[in-house]
């Protein structure tokens, strides 16, 4: 009797590890997902950020200093969606597909001369700094500004 006690008590905390583990992932996953419609749903809410956002684009240089703080706020912001779904990869708590949307969206800066890459380079170059150095070399590998950032 006892062994099937034994038995019986393994199973129930395998199954409530695995319980755990799912839930944890699906928290990791939602709170990556919330902040990029969060980041969104500011942009597209704010005139002001929309349209400081159009400055950077043509123009870092052109930004006034309240246009600048608004926009490399909006880029920070983005850039610790990434920072923090990259950690949540190497945890293992993040889901393969969410993962590799996020490598996907850095990817499109990658050596692009467009003018929205332009602007994530420059505001890369400028907050770079604030990240583990993990992270800016996940980063900078994936744009191929390995080189140059260092």
């Amino acid at each position: 009797m006892g062994l099937v006690s034994i038995v019986g008590s393994l199973v129930f905390v395998g199954l409530e590890v695995r319980q755990n583990s799912v839930a944890t992932r699906a928290s990791a996953n939602a709170t990556v997902a919330d902040a990029f419609r969060e980041l969104n749903l500011t942009l597209a809410s704010s005139p002001a950020l929309a349209s400081a956002m159009a400055v950077s684009f043509d123009d870092p240089e052109k930004m006034s200093a309240e246009e600048r703080v608004q926009v490399l706020g909006l880029w920070r912001a983005l850039f610790h969606t990434w920072s923090n779904g990259h950690r949540q990869w190497a945890n293992e708590t993040l889901d393969e597909v969410l993962y590799q949307s996020i490598v996907s969206e850095i990817s499109t800066y990658k050596g692009n001369k467009d003018r929205r890459s332009q602007a994530m380079q420059w505001a890369w170059e400028s907050e770079r700094f604030v990240f583990n150095s993990e992270f800016q070399l996940f980063v900078d590998e994936i744009i191929g500004a390995g080189a140059a950032a260092n």
